[in-house]
C-alpha cells in the first residue's frame, strides 16, 4: 500500500519552464489525501520556493528542502541540519584555497530563512539564482557573515562552476577537500551542494516516515539526479525520469515512461492511485 509520494522537482516533478499541469495535480492530490496518501516536494532549493510552487496545497503537504537539510510537516519546521559558522567557514577557505577564481561561478549560502551571495554578484545571475533560492540577501565579505548577525541558520553551501569547465573534474577535487563530516551532491546546474554528510532527502524522508509511521516499501520516490540517488535505493517503488542520466535510470526499481516536460510523474501517479 503506498502512504507517502516524494517527489523531486527541478527536471523531474517540474517542466523545464518550472510549470506544471495544476489541474491534473489538483486531482491526483483530492484522491492522495482521501487516501490517506502523504505528497512531499524533496529538492536542493529552499523551502519558501517550493511554498510558492503549491500555495493551495501548503498546510496538506510536506517539504524536503536544500536536499534534505530542512524538513517541514506544512508550514511547521520538523528537523534541521545546521552549519555551524565555523565549520562553514572553514570550508570556504579550503575550496578558495583549491580552486582558481576563475573556475567558481559563484558560492552561496543557504538558511533557513534565506540565502546569500556575495554583493559582486552580476545582476542576471541574481535573477537566476532566485528562480530556485528566496529571498536572496547581497553580502559584502563571507568571512564576517555570521547566523548570529543575520538571525539565520546556515545549513548549505552551493559551490557552483562556470560553464564550460569540466564538473566531474571540478567535483573530483572537491571530495579530498571536505571534512569528514561534510559530503557533496550534484544538485544539477554545475552545482555542488556542500553540509553535512547526515543530511540528505532519505534522511529528509526518514524524518517524516517517523513522523507519520510509514515503511520504506509504503513510499515511492521519484527523481532525476545524482542528489536524488538515496532515496531512488531505499524503496522499491522508485521511479528514474525518462529524462534522466543512464546511471540514475540503473540506480531506480522502475523508469517513467514520460519525461519531465510530459509530465512524466503525475502519468505515473495517474497508474498508481487512480
Amino acid at each position: 500500500m503506498i502512504k507517502m509520494v516524494v517527489v523531486d522537482m527541478d527536471g523531474t516533478f517540474l517542466r523545464d519552464d518550472r510549470t506544471y499541469d495544476t489541474s491534473q495535480f489538483d486531482r491526483l492530490f483530492k484522491q492522495m489525501k482521501a487516501q490517506q496518501i502523504r505528497f512531499v516536494a524533496a529538492s536542493g532549493s529552499q523551502f519558501q520556493r517550493l511554498q510558492k510552487k503549491f500555495p493551495a496545497y501548503i498546510d496538506d503537504m510536506d517539504f524536503i528542502s536544500q536536499n534534505g537539510a530542512i524538513v517541514h510537516r506544512g508550514q511547521t519546521l520538523q528537523r534541521i541540519f545546521r552549519l555551524e559558522d565555523g565549520v562553514l567557514h572553514d570550508l570556504i577557505g579550503r575550496i578558495q584555497a583549491a580552486y582558481d577564481p576563475e573556475m567558481i561561478g559563484q558560492l552561496l549560502i543557504a538558511g533557513l530563512n534565506g540565502s546569500y551571495i556575495s554583493n559582486q554578484t552580476d545582476p542576471q545571475v541574481i535573477e537566476m539564482l532566485k528562480h530556485y533560492y528566496r529571498p536572496v540577501f547581497l553580502v559584502d565579505h563571507f568571512e564576517t557573515l555570521s547566523s548570529q548577525t543575520v538571525q539565520d541558520q546556515f545549513t548549505k553551501l552551493a559551490l557552483s562552476f562556470y560553464p564550460g569547465t569540466d564538473f566531474q573534474e571540478m567535483a573530483a577535487k572537491l571530495a579530498p577537500i571536505l571534512p569528514p563530516e561534510l559530503a557533496a551532491e550534484n544538485s544539477g546546474f554545475n552545482t555542488e551542494m556542500i553540509g553535512l554528510k547526515v543530511a540528505n532527502k532519505r534522511t529528509g524522508i526518514a524524518t517524516l516516515q517517523t513522523a507519520y509511521d510509514i515503511r520504506d516499501d509504503e513510499v515511492v520516490t521519484f527523481g532525476d539526479n545524482e542528489n536524488d540517488l538515496p532515496m531512488l535505493a531505499m524503496t522499491p517503488h522508485s521511479y528514474a525520469m525518462q529524462n534522466a542520466s543512464a546511471l540514475i535510470q540503473q540506480s531506480a526499481h522502475h523508469v517513467t515512461t514520460s519525461d519531465n516536460n510530459h509530465d512524466g510523474v503525475l502519468e505515473t501517479l495517474s497508474q498508481l492511485i487512480g
